[in-house]
């Protein structure tokens, strides 16, 4: 299977970035006008491009037997047997989710020979009973409570 999930974005985050660039950017433009390009640059890239590019590039794409996480430069892949549950979850933790309305992926791996150590991701799939049925985790119905 190949399959990508965009992530969910809410607009009070967008909005929220979409401003932030925009004073970035002139804040930049004013820098290199005053003859600070490089700090400009330097700016304008941490600034604005980069957070854009995680919320707009945000998506998790379903590879064979692999999750792979991604949002803007960052990467995390998972393989998808190693996911023991998903759930519902509300936070604003930061993470690779572009909404509160997030799911909590559960999963364990072992480094280098060691012992499985249990991490967890959240992720805000556009549709999260269809990436659900997806990754073939859980019944998508399980945890109706939340919603």
């Amino acid at each position: 299977m190949d399959k990508i999930h965009h992530s969910k974005v809410d607009n009070w985050l967008l909005m929220t970035v979409v401003s932030l660039a925009l004073m970035v950017l002139l804040a930049s433009t004013l820098l290199a006008l005053a003859g600070l390009a490089p700090l400009g640059l330097l700016l304008f890239l941490l600034g604005a491009a980069l957070p854009m590019w995680i919320v707009m590039a945000t998506r998790y794409h379903i590879i064979d037997d692999e999750l792979v996480i991604r949002a803007g430069p960052l990467r995390w892949r998972l393989p998808i047997d190693a996911i023991e549950r998903v759930e519902a979850c509300h936070n604003g933790a930061v993470a690779p989710a572009m909404s509160k309305q997030r799911l909590c992926l559960y999963y364990h791996l072992a480094h280098d020979g060691a012992a499985k150590r249990s991490y967890m991701v959240y992720v805000s799939p556009e549709d999260r009973y269809q990436f659900i049925f997806d990754i073939g985790v859980a019944d998508p119905d399980a945890d109706e409570a939340d919603d």
